[in-house]
């Protein structure tokens, strides 16, 4: 007795394939303007936590070593939204009282690349003598305020449908000083990866 017939699988259907044009589609051509209707979110102060891809490099030539100095500080553009900061916890420890969490940015730019998103998060392995990380605070509006400092804790995820990339954080100790100097507490790459497995991460 014969099987029931079945049509082709889809890989055969020749009605189907690959986005032909992915650089040119409808969500790239919109992108700019995804950006410009976010960059409103901004100007009407509905965006207030400004965030900063930061490289400090170590003056003793490697992390951890010497004096620490900013060598670049890069802003996502049009201001991501953060969400959010009400899960991070504050932990007691023998040096003091560290803020422990994680949290998520979205509506980071379509119009960045993935080999530009890798950089800005750091995903990309930097020089023995550079560490990196990101930066969250307020902007002006409170006048000098508390920076927060968080690492990549994830693969960033490009959303087509929201027209966004979105990038996983997690709280690292080291927060930089309300005028912009470095910690003298900055954590190694060593003891980020201490803290996440103390953490079960």
């Amino acid at each position: 007795m014969a099987g029931n017939p079945r049509p082709d699988p889809p890989y055969r259907d020749a009605n189907l394939h690959p986005n032909p044009r992915p650089g040119k589609s409808l969500v790239e051509e919109f992108g700019s303007i995804v950006d410009d209707l976010r960059q409103l979110n901004t100007d009407f102060g509905l965006r207030p936590y400004r965030v900063f891809s930061i490289i400090v490099r170590w003056t003793g030539g490697a992390s951890g070593r010497g004096d620490a100095v900013v060598e670049s500080e890069v802003e996502f553009l049009p201001t991501p939204r953060v969400m959010d900061l009400t899960g991070m916890a504050s932990v007691a420890t023998p040096g003091g009282v560290l803020q422990r969490g994680d949290a998520t940015l979205r509506e980071v730019s379509p119009r960045y690349t993935e080999d530009e998103i890798r950089a800005m998060t750091h995903r990309i392995p930097l020089p023995l003598d550079r560490d990196g990380f990101i930066e969250v605070r307020i902007d002006q509006r409170d006048g000098s305020t508390v920076r927060r400092r968080f690492v990549v804790i994830a693969v960033p995820y490009r959303s087509a449908d929201g027209f966004q990339w979105r990038v996983t954080l997690s709280s690292q100790q080291g927060d930089r000083h309300r005028d912009g100097s470095v910690s003298d507490d900055t954590e190694t790459p060593a003891q980020v990866r201490m803290h996440r497995f103390e953490d079960g991460r």
